[in-house]
């Protein structure tokens, strides 16, 4: 298919910001960040809430109409582990919301490198657990942007030590699951990702890891012992600098006997689906992902 002259301009529009930028800098990138979570349309009919769970404020996107109530969908939002918000994300949850009438939760987990591996996936752990114990008859349904990616596969590993039941479905959209840096697509794609670069991802591992090995399995899952862990769907993008991460999580997945299906997008960078409601690239992946949801609920 064809890039969308809404994407082309995009993709345009976002080289012309990076080839600003000389050096990764934390507070202004913070900064860029939250401002992009107030200038993304959200879609129509859906309304944000924040309660406590866990000790973490979690924000609801909930539609007008809910028709869907069937299973409790986390989404665990990325950011490189020290970025982004659930503000930032509550389009993107909310699109997806929309697209299923289904209450989408965020959690507001803390950042790195105030509270650096594992502060996030302990506190993630704990809010699945009470959200899958206040509706003990629904299927849960994890979801994981980017860094979130990694967290959510971390979620499953931690529930598998614990005993818990595994997510009926975890998704990853373009994840970020190999900490080590060291997959072919980083320099590959460099050229390519107009979103992600290499000196993004290296600052982002120091100030999340705090000097734990980077191939450490909870932080690294692609590293760890999948064998156990429930259904995953991978969304991947062919010119992101992180696209051999799905790759070779999926493959190495499979071997481990999990139930995994990966679709990789053509011509889209890093995290391309974020951009719902601004190019039909986005669009479809939200679809296709509300699908899978659906069709997987209705297996349990």
């Amino acid at each position: 298919m064809l890039m969308s002259p809404e994407a082309e301009a995009l993709w345009a529009d976002m080289w012309t910001e990076r080839l600003k930028r000389s050096s990764f800098d934390l507070a202004s990138e913070r900064e860029a960040a939250e401002g992009a979570g107030d200038v993304l349309p959200h879609p129509v009919g859906v309304s944000y809430r924040v309660e406590a769970v866990a000790g973490l404020n979690v924000l609801f996107a909930e539609p007008e109409r809910i028709s869907d109530p069937e299973a409790v969908i986390m989404w665990i939002h990325g950011g490189a582990f020290t970025l982004m918000s659930a503000h930032t994300h509550r389009h993107f949850a909310g699109h997806l919301a929309a697209e299923m009438g289904s209450v989408i939760a965020l959690p507001e987990y803390s950042l790195a490198p105030e509270n650096p591996f594992p502060t996030a996936l302990n506190e993630l752990t704990n809010v699945c657990g009470v959200l899958a114990q206040a509706e003990p008859d629904r299927p849960v349904i994890l979801i994981g942007d980017s860094a979130g990616g990694a967290l959510a596969v971390g979620v499953q590993m931690r529930l598998r030590e614990l005993g818990a039941p595994q997510p009926a479905l975890t998704a990853l959209l373009c994840p970020w699951l190999d900490l080590t840096l060291t997959n072919d697509s980083i320099s590959d794609n460099a050229e390519l990702d107009a979103v992600l670069d290499a000196t993004t991802l290296s600052a982002n591992v120091e100030l999340y890891l705090n000097e734990m090995p980077s191939d450490h399995p909870l932080a690294s899952p692609i590293h760890g012992d999948l064998e156990g862990l429930g259904p995953v769907y991978l969304q991947a993008a062919e010119h992101d600098v992180l696209v051999d991460d799905a790759v070779m999580f999926a493959r190495k997945a499979r071997l481990c006997g999990v139930d995994v299906e990966i679709e990789i997008a053509a011509e889209v960078p890093h995290c391309y689906q974020f951009f719902a409601g601004v190019i039909p690239e986005a669009d479809m992946a939200i679809s296709r992902l509300a699908a899978t949801i659906r069709a997987r609920i209705a297996s349990c």
